[in-house]
């Protein structure tokens, strides 16, 4: 759910690998953010509902269950914005990741 609302998940590497020691760190703590630029649009509620979602312990994690019983699944999506110009920022790794494999299948399709 966090990436469905802001286009990258909660914990990443900084190193392009699949996982490194830094990120396996603030999984286990459950440090995340919810940065202004992509979240700023979101509703405390889905925050809330998120934050439930990646707590830590799983004796107190939500179950999806839940989730799917919560209002915020089955109200009306408000009409919001989307700003995509953070998906384009060439500064961010992982878009240029997915840059990468674009430009290469594509000259895989052309030849």
């Amino acid at each position: 759910m966090y990436i469905l609302l802001c286009g990258y998940p909660p914990f990443f590497s900084t190193h392009g690998g699949a996982i490194s020691a830094g990120m396996r760190t603030k999984i286990k703590a459950g440090e995340y953010q919810f940065p202004k630029a992509e979240w700023g649009n979101v509703s405390q509620e889905a925050k809330s509902i998120i934050q439930q979602m990646l707590t830590v312990d799983p004796s107190q994690r939500v179950t999806i269950d839940w989730v799917r019983r919560q209002p915020w699944f089955h109200s009306t999506v408000p009409e919001t914005p989307i700003d995509i110009r953070p998906f384009f920022d060439m500064e961010n790794y992982e878009q240029m990741k997915v840059r990468s494999i674009f430009k290469k299948k594509r000259k895989i399709l052309e030849n």
